[in-house]
């Protein structure tokens, strides 16, 4: 057997019962039989996490495909994503809109195979307590919008991710000011002369060298959720990834990647872009500075393709789509609820009348 291809799991027999009803359990980190409750633990290799060169991404013919499953892809009609399903699966609800409007046509998936997985380790209880926290905080917010926080409904998501590795040589430039101060006279509301200190800056060219190692810059390659939202539940701790094996995705829903290696990388280079900016500007000495430039060389680019634990609940009101993120290797959270404009609108006209009593009582007092 080609030793870059993983067997194809349909599914796996308890070893205790015979039951099939088995699946990666994120509460006991292990496989779990349903049925009888056996457990047994899964193979936690790293030798196959290898960083592959930019340009191999590119040219994808020969790497390998697909999760080692029996599986297909669902595309939903509510937000576009694709999402895997084992292959006997036809309708679903999408994680990532809620929507229960998912095209019973599918595709046999083709997708590069991942080089790694971060099995689950926060369970689905803690994460769904988190979310009904979540629900019942705040004041601005809808009061119906509690009976959400009932919902028993949070799903644990693979998400697709590519991570990329660059070392950086940046020269730098740019004004950098030193703050001093003059005295300065002036004539106040009685006419009399006064003086106050008044700060100037004196503004000097500056240059500069940076170099330094970007390690494993984290993009979403999935469209159902965004790089500023999943940026929110950063960090994992990449450490426990580990060899991609078709036996964690039992029992779990997994996205298929819909941006590519080059759209990525094109992500990436403006988060290394942004980083270096800041990076410099720090160098730069002095109080202040302006008209920073940065010209960057990058070498040594690599790339992996991994799978990332997500539990999300997706979740409609007033028309509009919301979500609520928990990192599934750690808890952290991200969500986005409504506001109420009645509630905001009260809290604006209570503040308004203190206010004005305020205003009152210290006119009376200048009477």
């Amino acid at each position: 057997m080609d030793e870059n291809k993983l067997p194809q799991i349909t599914h796996i027999k308890c070893p205790n019962c015979g039951s099939p009803e088995v699946g990666y359990s994120a509460e006991v980190k292990k496989l779990l039989c349903t049925h009888c409750k056996h457990t047994w633990d899964l193979p936690r290799n790293t030798d196959k996490i290898i960083e592959r060169k930019l340009g191999e991404g590119f040219n994808l013919a020969e790497m390998p495909k697909g999760f080692g499953l029996e599986t297909k892809i669902s595309h939903c009609t509510g937000c576009g994503s694709e999402i895997s399903l084992p292959a006997n699966q036809v309708n679903t609800s999408c994680p990532f809109c809620g929507s229960t409007k998912v095209n019973d046509e599918a595709m046999n998936t083709n997708v590069i195979q991942p080089a790694g997985i971060m099995p689950f380790t926060f369970p689905q209880k803690q994460a769904l307590s988190r979310f009904k926290e979540w629900m019942n905080e705040g004041w601005f917010h809808p009061n119906d919008l509690q009976a959400l926080a009932k919902l028993e409904k949070i799903r644990g998501v693979y998400l697709p991710f590519w991570t990329y590795d660059a070392h950086t040589e940046s020269t730098w430039r740019a004004e950098a000011g030193y703050h001093y101060y003059e005295t300065e006279s002036y004539t106040d509301s009685e006419g009399k002369t006064q003086t106050r200190q008044v700060q100037k800056t004196n503004w000097v060219p500056v240059s500069g060298y940076l170099s330094h190692f970007f390690d494993d810059v984290t993009v979403i390659a999935s469209k159902g959720i965004s790089q500023a939202d999943i940026q929110t539940i950063y960090p994992f701790d990449m450490k426990e990834v580990v060899n991609y094996d078709s036996q964690y995705v039992l029992g779990w829903d997994c996205e298929v990647y819909q941006r590519d290696v080059k759209e990525g990388f094109q992500m990436a280079d403006a988060i290394i872009d942004g980083n270096l900016y800041q990076m410099c500007g720090k160098k730069v000495p002095g109080d202040t500075y302006r008209n920073l430039k940065v010209s960057t060389h990058k070498t040594n680019l690599t790339f992996k393709h991994i799978l990332l634990p997500i539990w999300i609940a997706a979740y409609f009101y007033g028309g509009k789509k919301y979500q609520f993120l928990v990192n599934g290797q750690n808890g952290k959270i991200h969500g986005e609820k409504p506001y109420s404009p009645w509630k905001i609108a009260l809290a604006v006209a209570g503040v308004t009348i203190i206010i004005a009593i305020i205003a009152y009582f210290i006119w009376l007092g200048q009477q």
